[in-house]
C-alpha cells in the first residue's frame, strides 16, 4: 500500500512526490531562499545549514513513512519545487498536516490544491479518514486555508510551539471524511 502513497499528480500543474535523497540539494537551497520567512513561523529553519542536513532529514523521512507514521511530499508546480506538504504525524487513521509553500508560488492557491490533493488521496484509499490541522495562532493565512478546506475549529492548544524564543498558542483545525462520519 505505502507504493501507491509515492507520488500523485493533479494535472494540469500539481504533483506531489515523496523525497528521494536526489532531492536533498533543490530542498536545501529552497529551505535557505525562504530562510527568514519560514523561520517566523516554523521551528526548524536554522537548523538546516548543509545539504547534509537535507539529506539527513530525507533519510529520517523515509524511514517514518516506512513505518507508515509519517508522509513528507514535495510540492511541484509545472515541475519547479514549490515546497512541502506532509502528514507530520500518522497515527491509525489521523493524519496532522503541515505544508509550507515558497514565497513566489504564493498567492495561486498551490497550498490549497496541495493539501485537498493529499486528503483526497488519502480519504479515497481509506487510509485516513480524520485531519488536523494545527497552526500559530497568530498564521491567519492557515487558518483561512484550513476553513476554506470545510475543517471545524477545534481548540486552542496554549504554548504549542516554540518559534525563536517565543511560545506560541496554536488553533486546531479537524476534518473527518468517510463512512460512519
Amino acid at each position: 500500500m505505502q507504493q501507491h502513497f509515492y507520488r500523485r499528480a493533479k494535472p494540469p500543474h500539481l504533483r506531489l512526490s515523496i523525497q528521494e535523497e536526489r532531492d536533498a540539494p533543490a530542498v536545501f537551497a529552497l529551505v535557505q531562499a525562504e530562510r527568514e520567512r519560514l523561520r517566523k513561523t516554523l521551528p526548524w529553519p536554522d537548523s538546516v545549514t548543509s545539504v547534509e542536513d537535507s539529506l539527513r532529514t530525507i533519510r529520517q523521512n523515509r524511514i517514518l513513512f516506512g513505518q507508515r507514521k509519517s508522509a513528507v511530499y514535495l510540492i511541484f508546480w509545472d515541475d519547479e519545487l514549490a515546497g512541502l506538504v506532509s502528514f507530520n504525524t500518522i497515527v491509525g487513521k489521523e493524519g496532522t498536516i503541515g505544508y509550507w509553500i515558497a514565497s513566489p508560488f504564493e498567492g495561486r492557491s498551490i497550498a490549497y490544491a496541495a493539501v485537498s490533493c493529499l486528503i483526497e488521496w488519502y480519504a479515497e484509499a481509506g487510509a485516513i479518514d480524520s485531519f488536523i490541522i494545527r497552526c500559530s495562532t497568530e498564521n491567519e493565512r492557515s487558518a483561512r486555508l484550513a476553513e476554506r478546506l470545510g475543517f471545524q475549529f477545534q481548540d486552542i492548544m496554549p504554548n504549542a510551539e516554540k518559534i525563536g524564543d517565543r511560545c506560541l498558542d496554536h488553533r486546531v483545525y479537524r476534518l473527518r471524511v468517510g463512512a460512519g462520519v
